[in-house]
């Protein structure tokens, strides 16, 4: 693994967070460079961009983690609620806490941050008007499907009073429209965000060991949408670790399996939670959308520079050796140790899990799966025989693991009842 930019990938969590809903395709994107523009325009010090960008590509955060109604963007009766949520995800992330707090606060007037800055962080509030702004324009702009023209949004801006906004960031907006550069750097939809950016913004880089610690928060936002899916990302990965520790890799690539099963299911993003809930066995269309989260991990994971790797070992969890897996229908010779590990992890943990429509397996039973499995040329055959001859070693892993993912998403879950 490589080190990676963090402006790289939290551009690819952005555009993860796109396949939720139409609605919200590029809304992220263009908020995050939208809020920069008006910053720079504003004399906001280019050492507090970075922050600035990251909060505006996940502003939304804690919307998808509680599942509101997102077409749109009709979650406004709920702005305070989901702020906190998304504010209680990123928070923890040594990398994200500033960006954290513009996201508590980007609901709320100026006339209010105005009151709450006299004691606290009061750049930070000011940068968190900057993302209320540009969000707001971002939605006056694209009201459902259709789309209102720029100088309808201008005037719109133009009737926003100081106890909305702050007037510097009002007149941010003005001078850049007026000039014409507002609109063409926001609405650009097909340059990288990192070719948009000044060169000092791309210089932010987190190690391997930081990206796993990034990739275990991100877990939450994957797995959180749905009770019957806070567990698994957990279980995968532990399980995909301890196998690769079996199977011999070095201590490197464990850490890569490791970032690997965190983000294997980031494409579940794109599957509507009535699915991932549905308690009784999906339909033939049903089951082609579920199908749809490989192709989405892969066109998200390496969108992102220096994952290498470790995005085939987590977007290849579904292809199998004889070719009848899915989404490329890939075989035995084309899939590494990496993915064939992934392979089977994630199966015995889908198998001996609770799922919405039937209780876990049997040790047993999971065994008889697995060797079918393999002796049919689903499975490979050696890494399915580590799990089977350690079989206790995994679920005792995996129930322990699971267990605190559990209690931790029922401590979140419960603040919003």
């Amino acid at each position: 693994m490589k080190d990676v930019s963090l402006i790289d990938l939290a551009g690819g969590i952005s555009s993860a967070l796109d396949y939720i809903s139409p609605a919200v395709t590029g809304h992220h994107r263009r908020v995050g460079l939208g809020a920069v523009a008006l910053a720079s325009q504003a004399g906001i010090p280019e050492s507090s961009l970075v922050d600035l960008l990251l909060a505006g590509l996940m502003h939304d955060i804690g919307a998808f983690s509680m599942d509101l109604a997102l077409d749109g963007l009709t979650f406004d009766s709920d702005l305070k609620e989901h702020a906190v949520v998304g504010y209680r995800l990123l928070k923890e992330h040594p990398f994200l806490e500033r960006a954290s707090r513009m996201v508590l606060y980007h609901h709320t007037s100026w006339k209010d941050l105005r009151v709450i800055r006299q004691e606290g962080d009061r750049e930070t509030l000011l940068l968190a008007n900057i993302v209320n702004l540009a969000d707001r324009i971002d939605i006056l702009r694209r009201v459902g499907t259709s789309t209102r023209e720029r100088r309808e949004v201008e005037r719109a801006v133009a009737g926003f009073t100081s106890d909305l906004y702050a007037p510097k960031l009002l007149e941010a907006f003005r001078e850049l429209a007026d000039g014409g550069l507002f609109w063409p750097l926001v609405e650009d939809m097909d340059r990288p965000v990192r070719e948009m950016l000044s060169p000092n913004l791309l210089d932010v880089h987190i190690s391997p060991d930081e990206l796993i610690e990034f990739s275990s928060f991100f877990t939450r936002i994957i797995d959180f949408r749905s009770r019957h899916t806070a567990t698994h990302t957990a279980g995968v990965a532990e399980s995909a670790v301890l196998l690769s520790k079996l199977a011999g890799m070095s201590e490197q690539e464990q850490k890569a399996m490791r970032l690997a099963g965190n983000l294997h299911d980031i494409g579940k993003l794109a599957v509507p939670t009535a699915l991932l809930d549905k308690p009784g066995a999906l339909d033939s269309d049903e089951y082609v959308k579920v199908q749809d989260h490989a192709t989405v991990c892969a066109e998200v994971l390496r969108s992102i520079p220096g994952l290498g790797e470790v995005a085939d070992w987590a977007c290849q969890h579904h292809e199998r050796l004889n070719g009848k897996g899915y989404p490329l229908g890939l075989t035995g010779d084309q899939l590494s140790l990496g993915s064939r590990i992934m392979q089977v992890a994630d199966v015995h943990t889908a198998i001996t899990e609770d799922r919405p429509y039937r209780k876990g397996m049997t040790r047993e039973r999971a065994v008889a799966v697995l060797r079918s499995m393999a002796d049919n040329g689903f499975l490979d055959p050696d890494i399915v025989n580590l799990i089977i001859e350690n079989h206790d070693r995994f679920d005792a892993v995996r129930t322990i693991v699971q267990s605190r993912a559990l209690s931790e998403f029922r401590r979140f879950a419960e603040a919003y009842r």
